[in-house]
């Protein structure tokens, strides 16, 4: 288990762009946007705020593990963890 808290953990601050300027108020929720990301085929854990984006926590459809940085206004994928 805490390998797991690790692995994530790694992943966490790799993207240091900006997803947004829009105020919060203008943001999806986090259950709209996990269910916008279910419906194109990921299995999704987790969506968190990180600065002015969403971490979106998931399997793809290959059931491969990805950290998604997200614009919360539209759900458009701004980055990845690991790439950049």
């Amino acid at each position: 288990m805490t390998l797991l808290a690790l692995s994530f953990g790694a992943f966490a601050s790799t993207y240091d762009g900006e997803c947004t300027n829009q105020p919060q108020s203008k943001w999806m929720s986090p259950a709209d946007v996990k269910a916008k990301f279910e419906t194109q085929g990921y299995s999704v854990g987790k969506v968190k705020t990180g600065g002015s984006c969403y971490e979106v926590y998931a399997k793809d459809k290959n059931g491969k593990k990805v950290e998604l940085f997200v614009n919360p206004v539209d759900a458009s994928v701004v980055g990845r963890a690991g790439k950049k």
